[in-house]
């Protein structure tokens, strides 16, 4: 019995921890989110180069926190693909360049809204 109660206690915990980053993550998924469609790409395609990168480099700094969290849950690759295009973006940006910053930014934002997706609990995600 001791046993038992031991292991409800520690799946418990297990799950409660999953639930709690959960939450935060997706909060703070559809922040960058948010952050990339009403400010980033807006700047980009209006050629405001010097007000883009202080924009990224505000986007990369909360990314690098998140990220180190994330890593503990979330699937390593799709991270690293949002961080792969969150290096080429910034290139882009700092190479002013309208149609590749904006495409790669596109991209960064489909990448995340799939990250979101696929660690929600759902039906098709647990099977």
């Amino acid at each position: 019995m001791k046993y038992l109660i031991i292991s409800i206690t520690t799946v418990s915990l297990l799950i409660g921890s999953w639930l709690i980053f959960f939450s935060y993550s997706s909060k703070d998924i559809d922040t960058y989110t948010q952050f990339l469609e009403d400010e980033v790409l807006p700047a980009v395609e209006a050629e405001h180069w010097d007000e883009s990168s202080r924009l990224m480099k505000k986007l990369d700094d909360d990314w690098h926190k998140y990220k180190k969290t994330a890593l503990l849950f979330l699937d390593t690759q799709t991270i690293n693909e949002i961080d792969y295009s969150l290096a080429r973006a910034e290139k882009y940006v700092k190479s002013e360049d309208v149609s590749n910053s904006s495409g790669e930014l596109n991209s960064m934002i489909e990448q995340l809204t799939f990250l979101k997706q696929n660690d929600e609990v759902t039906f098709a995600n647990i099977l």
